[in-house]
């Protein structure tokens, strides 16, 4: 595997080195932030970011779920009047 100054990341393969057997990968693959992520221990700013992030996504995908419903209500109402007001067909 390659070293950079990002991250430092250790692999067992045939040509290297045996690993402990009693690390696991969380333990071989040392912490560090790239750009745009995690450090190891994340600041107030970085969460609040995070939960911000998550939070915008959440209303786009309420938002359209919104919107896609009200269209389909206006189709109904438009082409399909008895669909949509429940008129029994006489």
């Amino acid at each position: 595997m390659s070293t950079t100054a990002e991250n430092t990341v250790v692999e067992a393969s045939t040509t290297s080195a045996p690993v402990a057997a009693t690390q696991t990968v969380a333990t071989i693959v040392a912490p560090a932030k790239k750009d745009g992520g995690f450090s190891a221990n994340p600041t107030a700013g970085e969460l609040i970011e995070f939960q911000l992030t998550g939070l915008l996504v959440v209303f786009v995908v309420l938002g359209a779920i919104t919107a896609i419903s009200a269209l389909m209500s206006w189709m109904l109402k438009t082409f399909l009047p008895s669909q949509y007001y429940g008129k029994s067909k006489k």
